[in-house]
C-alpha cells in the first residue's frame, strides 16, 4: 500500500510527540513492506518557497521550507495556499492509497481537501486542541486554562493578548483587560480579528467534517470536539501505542528501590503550564519534616529558563531534590527505573501524555492531577493516584500517602493495566487504510 504522512515537523529537526507519532507510523509500515512518504514543513523563515525530497531509512521525505510570516500571518498558520501548492504537487508524482495526516497544525484544510479533490481517503489524528484553538492547548497567554472556544469574540481577545501590546498589560492588570476588552470589542481592528477568527473556524470545522476517519487518543478530546460543534460521527478512540522496554529493564526499577525511602520522579518540560513548582512545592515540607524520600526533575528549561531557573535556586538547599537537565530517548528506561511514582502535575489539558504509558510499561505508578484525560489513564487508587488542580497541598498529601501506607505502592504497582504497543496502534491504523481501500 501506498501511505503519504502529512505532519507539521519531522525527525530530526522537529522531535515533539506528534512529530514521534508520525514517525513511529512512517517506520511500521515500511517495517512491513508498505510505500511511505511523508510531507513536512521544515524551514519557516526561508524567503523562497521550494521542496527538498529525500529517503531517509525507507521513507521518501518531502520538507516544504517557506516563509510563514510573508503575507497574511493568521491566515498561513492553518490556510496557507503554498501548502496547498507543494502538496498537490507531491500527490501528482505517486499514486497513493491514503493520506494520513497527524495533528494538522499548520497544514490546516490544504492538505485534507487536496486529498479529497484527489479522490484519496483521508485519516487524520487529532494530537492536540488545534483545530480549535489557535494556541494548540486551550491556555491563555496568562496561562490560564480555557474551556473552549465559546465565542469567536472570546477567540479574539486570546489573539490579541498574543501580541506585546497587549500580553503584558493582561500579566499585570488582568481586571483592567476585562474591563478595556469590554468596551476594545467594538473597535475596528477587534472587530477585523472577530472575523478572521470565524474564518479559520468554520474553514478548519469543514476540514475536520471532510476526513473520511478521525482518530481521537482519548475520550476528553473526543469529546470537547464534540461539545463545540466539530463533526465527530467519524470520530474513534485509539490510545497511543509505545515502544516497550525489555524485561530487564522493566525489573531494573524494583531492583533499584531503596528500600525505606520513596523516589518521586519527573520527566517533561521545564515550564509553568507543567506545573512543576506543583511537585517542589509538595515535596520541600516532607523533606523539612524529615520524611524519608528523594525528587528528581528530567527535562528541558529552553523556552522558560527564568522559571526553571528560579526552582533551581529555590530548591538548591536540599540534597534531597535533583535536577538531572534532558535526557535523549535511549536514556528513557534508565531515566524512568530510578523512579518509584512519577508526578505528572500538568495544568493543561493533557491529552493522553505518552510518559505516562512509558512510566505503566515500566511498571511504575503515577500521580496526575485531576484533569482533562489524565483521570482516564490514572485510576485513582488503582494504578495510581490522583490530586486536585494547582493544589500542592493535595499533591503533597497524595506523596505521603505513599510513605505513610506502605502497603499502597505494591497495591498500585499490581493495578496498573496493560499498555498498547506500536504494533496495537499502528495496525489500527491500517485496519483504516484497509476498510478505506479495500486493499490488504
Amino acid at each position: 500500500m501506498k501511505v503519504l504522512i502529512a505532519i507539521h515537523g519531522f525527525p530530526p529537526t522537529y522531535y515533539a510527540g506528534s512529530e514521534r507519532a508520525a514517525e513511529r507510523i512512517a517506520q511500521w509500515l515500511v517495517a512491513h513492506g508498505h510505500h511511505v512518504e511523508v510531507f513536512t514543513c521544515e524551514k519557516l523563515d526561508d524567503p523562497q518557497t521550494h521542496v527538498e525530497t529525500s529517503t531517509e531509512n525507507g521513507i521518501i521525505i518531502h520538507r516544504l521550507n517557506y516563509d510563514l510570516k510573508a503575507g497574511d500571518t493568521f491566515q498561513n498558520l492553518y490556510d496557507d495556499p503554498r501548502i496547498g501548492v507543494a502538496f498537490r504537487e507531491v500527490l501528482a508524482h505517486n499514486t497513493f492509497d491514503v493520506v494520513h495526516v497527524v495533528s494538522g497544525y499548520l497544514l490546516g484544510g490544504q492538505v485534507i481537501h487536496s486529498a479529497k479533490a484527489a479522490g484519496i481517503p483521508v485519516v487524520l489524528t487529532l494530537t492536540e486542541f488545534w483545530f480549535m484553538c489557535f494556541r494548540l492547548n486551550l491556555l491563555r497567554v496568562n496561562n490560564e486554562m480555557c474551556v473552549g472556544p465559546e465565542t469567536d469574540e472570546k477567540c479574539m481577545r486570546c489573539v490579541l493578548e498574543d501580541q506585546r501590546r497587549f500580553r503584558l498589560p493582561t500579566e499585570k492588570a488582568p481586571a483592567v483587560m476585562d474591563a478595556f476588552w469590554g468596551v476594545a470589542k467594538y473597535a475596528p481592528f477587534a472587530r477585523e480579528q472577530t472575523s478572521a477568527i470565524t474564518r479559520r473556524r468554520e474553514t478548519l470545522m469543514e476540514a475536520v467534517a471532510a476526513a473520511d476517519v478521525v482518530i481521537c487518543p482519548s475520550h476528553f478530546l473526543m469529546d470537547k470536539f464534540k461539545e463545540y460543534g466539530y463533526d465527530t460521527r467519524k470520530a474513534e478512540y485509539l490510545l497511543y501505542g509505545i515502544k516497550q522496554p525489555s524485561p530487564e529493564q522493566r525489573t531494573k526499577a524494583l531492583q533499584q528501590h531503596q528500600k525505606g525511602k520513596l523516589r518521586v520522579g519527573y520527566v517533561g518540560q521545564i515550564k509553568i503550564h507543567k506545573g512543576v513548582e506543583l511537585i517542589t512545592n509538595a515535596v520541600m515540607p516532607l523533606l523539612d519534616a524529615n520524611y524519608p524520600l528523594t525528587l528528581d526533575l528530567w527535562g528541558t528549561k529552553k523556552g522558560a529558563a527564568a522559571y526553571g531557573d528560579a526552582l533551581e535556586a529555590q530548591t538548591a538547599s536540599y540534597e534531597g531534590i535533583k535536577w538531572s537537565g534532558s535526557y535523549n530517548a535511549d536514556q528513557l528506561w534508565d531515566v524512568l527505573a530510578g523512579f518509584d511514582v512519577l508526578v505528572v502535575p500538568s495544568r493543561w489539558y493533557e491529552n493522553s501524555p505518552t510518559v505516562i504509558l512509558e512510566a505503566f510499561a515500566m511498571g511504575i505508578p503515577v500521580i496526575a492531577t485531576r484533569l482533562g484525560s489524565m483521570p482516564e489513564l490514572v485510576k485513582h487508587q488503582e494504578s495510581g493516584l490522583l490530586f486536585e488542580k494547582d493544589s500542592a497541598q493535595d499533591l503533597q498529601a497524595q506523596i505521603k500517602r505513599l510513605i505513610d501506607e506502605p502497603d499502597l505502592l505494591p497495591r498500585l504497582r499490581a493495578g496498573i493495566p496493560g499498555v498498547p504497543t506500536i504494533d496495537d496502534e499502528v495496525g489500527a491504523f491500517y485496519a483504516h487504510y484497509q476498510k478505506l481501500t479495500g486493499k490488504v
